[in-house]
């Protein structure tokens, strides 16, 4: 297939500049080339997209065995978003007939809706500036939260009809991560993310228990994105504010991922994501501290799901990066949940109290600091059970009792008593 080419923006405040050229290349495997363009070089607020894209005039190539820049992939669908754009090209070959088309790293960036892609990347035609992927049809309004629920539980069955499919579309396909989920608009006309329960796979009720997490980390200064349930056929569904818009303005985001230069299945640790910290951040202390509460968070709560693509950072000024707020803080009952994704020092994945202790320095915490911390993330996390029960999850607190009482647990209230 012969090389395409796309016209690159990004949301400076409120103005949609011109960053560059990105071609695609497929002839085997699939590469990438970008080039700045010189105007965008020469601005003040310039700043390079992801460190494989430093801000020189030259051409720059993917890495060997790499299909896409990390800035790029952070905009384009996960595992949820290529369901659906996969589905409904099956949908369209059955009822078009012809060959199904094969979609490689760039199709899947640009198929997703511009209005709601994430961060500040645009992607225009370069022939006609027209913004690629933008929809006639508005986002589905928080009164369709039924139909999409339904929707995307007969996705998940592999029972969806067209309509469903429409609708899901509407709700984009730019969505990472696994789980059912679409955006919808507001009545205060901001868009949201609502996250849907998962049929036939959810061993606990997921949405609620996410819900606790989200409130829990909140009450330990932990800053996390406004959310809230609501109950659509008896079933919880989490509603959650898209923290890379400020009204209409787009804010830029980039994963831990890209950050660090590595790419999905590759781990790090919490050390090396200080050390992007320390160098890009406008706020280094205030927000190594913050990282820091975040792993003690997981290790109390047993939050699991801390790769790398559930850390990001957004740029809301030209002063630097800044952690955004956590989110996908799920607890895990499970055994496997003393493990994380992601490790506290630079070998082991251990979800360990004494280690986080044991590299607070480099969060440039003194101990008593990182006692006051920790006692804080204690008290919050103690709370879990009249925290789940507030929201009825009395008959599932035996079930994740394991996630939040342990021994880990019990060596922090030792610790901060």
């Amino acid at each position: 297939m012969p090389s395409q080419e796309v016209q690159v923006l990004v949301c400076l405040g409120e103005t949609d500049v011109s960053v560059g050229r990105l071609w695609s290349h497929r002839r085997g495997v699939e590469s990438m080339t970008f080039r700045y363009d010189e105007s965008y070089l020469g601005l003040g607020l310039a700043y390079q997209l992801d460190p494989e894209l430093p801000l020189v005039s030259s051409s720059l190539q993917t890495a060997a065995g790499r299909s896409i820049f990390g800035a790029f992939s952070d905009s384009a669908p996960d595992r949820w978003g290529r369901k659906l754009i996969a589905r409904s090209e099956s949908k369209r070959v059955e009822k078009e007939g012809g060959a199904q088309r094969h979609f490689g790293e760039f199709d899947y960036m640009l198929g997703v809706r511009d209005d709601v892609r994430q961060g500040a990347l645009r992607f225009a035609d370069i022939n006609t500036g027209q913004f690629l992927a933008s929809e006639d049809e508005g986002v589905p309004p928080l009164v369709d939260l039924p139909k999409l629920l339904n929707a995307a539980a007969s996705l998940e069955l592999g029972e969806e009809d067209d309509e469903d499919l429409s609708i899901l579309l509407r709700g984009g396909s730019s969505l990472g991560g696994a789980r059912p989920k679409a955006h919808i608009k507001m009545n205060d006309g901001k868009i949201a993310i609502a996250k849907f329960p998962s049929p036939g796979t959810d061993d606990w009720n997921v949405m609620k228990w996410e819900w606790v997490a989200l409130e829990l980390a909140s009450r330990a200064g932990i800053e996390v994105p406004t959310s809230e349930l609501h109950d659509v056929d008896g079933q919880a569904v989490l509603v959650i504010d898209r923290f890379d818009r400020n009204d209409d303005v787009r804010i830029g985001y980039v994963s831990a991922m890209t950050m660090l230069d590595l790419k999905d299945g590759d781990q790090s640790s919490y050390i090396e994501i200080a050390d992007i910290i320390t160098s890009e951040s406008s706020k280094p202390k205030e927000d190594l501290k913050e990282l820091w509460t975040r792993i003690v968070f997981s290790v109390l709560i047993s939050n699991v799901d801390d790769h790398l693509r559930n850390h990001g950072f957004l740029r809301k000024s030209s002063a630097g990066w800044n952690l955004s707020p956590a989110f996908d803080l799920n607890p895990d009952p499970r055994p496997s949940g003393r493990q994380l994704q992601t490790s506290i020092d630079m070998s082991s994945f251990d979800a360990s109290i004494d280690l986080a202790l044991s590299v607070a320095v480099d969060f440039r915490l003194r101990e008593s600091e990182a006692l006051e911390i920790l006692r804080s993330v204690v008290l919050a996390t103690e709370r879990w059970e009249s925290t789940a029960r507030s929201v009825g999850l009395g008959n599932e607190i035996s079930l994740m009792a394991p996630a939040f009482e342990h021994d880990e647990a019990r060596k922090a209230k030792q610790l901060v008593s």
